[in-house]
C-alpha cells in the first residue's frame, strides 16, 4: 500500500490559509501524511503543521527539522537546532519513525571521503531522538537537485545509491534526478538504470518541473503542479522502487491556476497514478479537473 503526502504551505505571513482544503482532501482519502519541509521551515510553522495532524488524527513526514542544515555530510548539520523547542508528542506524529534530508556536502568537501561526518550526524541524530523521547529514529536521504553547479560526483546514481545503503532507507525525487541527468550528460532513463540499492527506497518526491507560462524562468527545480508530460516517468519511475510506501508531491507555487485549484488536481491525479498506474487514466483525470473544477474550488464536491 503506497500512501500518499504532500508538502504543507502556509502563507508568506504564515496564516493556515490552506488547512481547510487539506482537511477535505484528507478527510475524503486523497491525502495520507502531510509533509514538513523542514528547510527554511521554523518552530511556529512546525506547530502549525503538527495542530492540523492532530486535529486529523494523520500521520506527518518529517523532511528535516526547524534550522537544521540538509546536508548529510555537512559538520553543522545539527548544530543549530534547539532540541528543547520539539514538542514532546512529536515522536508519536511521526510516520513510521523516520526523518530525511538531502545528501549533501557542504561547499569545497569531497563527498566520496568523508563519509565519517556522516556517520557522526547519524549518531547523533539518533542519540538526540532518543534522549528526548527514547524512541529510535531511522534516517534517510535524498538526492539533491542538478542545475547548481554541485561537484558531478555528489549527485551521480553512483554516490547515492553507496549513502542509500549506509542510511537506513533512501529517498528519490524524480525532477533532481532530471536535472542531474541533465548535468551528468545521460538521460532520465540511465540515471535510473545506474541505481542500485533501489529496495532500500521508501519515499518517492514528485514536483512538476514544466513551466509553461514563463512565470519562474530563475526557478531550477520548480516545485509546480505535475505536466501531463510528466505521468509517464511518474509511472515508469514508481515501477522502479518495489518498496515504496509513500509518495509525496513538493508542489509550492501554482503556474496555471490558483493554488487551491492545482493542489487539488495534483493530489487527484496522483491518487489515480498510484491506483491503477495507467498513463490514459491519469491524464483523463488530470484533464477532467483542469476543465471542469473552478478556480476558486467552490465546486469541489461536485466535480470530485
Amino acid at each position: 500500500m503506497i500512501n500518499i503526502g504532500c508538502n504543507y504551505i502556509l502563507s508568506n505571513n504564515c496564516q493556515k490559509i490552506y488547512d481547510n482544503l487539506y482537511a477535505f482532501l484528507i478527510e475524503n482519502k486523497f491525502i495520507d501524511v502531510l509533509k514538513f519541509p523542514g528547510k527554511l521551515c521554523n518552530y511556529s510553522e512546525l506547530e502549525s503543521c503538527l495542530d492540523l495532524a492532530r486535529r486529523l488524527k494523520i500521520k506527518i513526514d518529517l523532511h528535516g527539522l526547524p534550522k537544521m542544515e540538509p546536508k548529510t555530510h555537512s559538520e553543522s548539520m545539527l548544530k543549530n537546532i534547539e532540541w528543547d523547542k520539539l514538542p514532546n508528542d512529536l515522536f508519536t506524529l511521526i510516520n513510521k519513525d523516520r526523518i530525511s534530508t538531502h545528501i549533501g556536502a557542504d561547499k569545497g568537501q569531497d563527498i566520496k571521503n568523508i563519509n565519517n561526518i556522516l556517520k557522526d550526524n547519524i549518531n547523533l541524530l539518533k542519540d538526540n531522538f532518543y534522549k528526548k523521547y527514547n524512541r529510535e529514529i531511522k534516517f534517510g536521504g535524498e538526492n539533491q537537485s542538478g542545475g547548481y553547479n554541485l561537484p558531478l560526483d555528489e549527485i551521480s546514481p553512483a554516490t547515492i545509491s553507496n549513502i542509500w545503503d549506509i542510511l537506513d532507507f533512501g529517498v528519490f525525487d524524480i525532477s533532481h534526478a532530471k536535472l542531474d541527468a541533465i548535468d551528468l550528460h545521460i538521460s532520465y532513463d540511465d540515471y535510473l538504470k545506474e541505481l542500485y540499492n533501489k529496495y532500500k527506497v521508501k519515499i518517492l518526491h514528485i514536483s512538476g518541473n514544466v513551466d509553461r507560462t514563463g512565470k519562474y524562468k530563475d526557478r531550477i527545480d520548480k516545485h509546480l503542479m505535475m505536466d501531463k508530460s510528466e505521468i509517464r516517468d511518474i509511472i515508469n519511475t514508481i515501477k522502479q522502487f518495489p518498496n515504496l510506501d509513500l509518495i509525496i508531491t513538493e508542489f509550492a507555487f501554482n503556474s496555471k491556476y490558483s493554488f487551491k485549484k492545482e493542489l487539488v488536481i495534483e493530489i487527484c491525479t496522483l491518487k489515480k497514478i498510484i491506483t491503477t498506474l495507467d498513463e490514459n487514466e491519469s491524464i483523463h483525470t488530470y484533464d477532467f479537473l483542469s476543465n471542469h473544477l473552478k478556480d476558486d474550488i467552490s465546486n469541489i464536491r461536485e466535480v470530485l
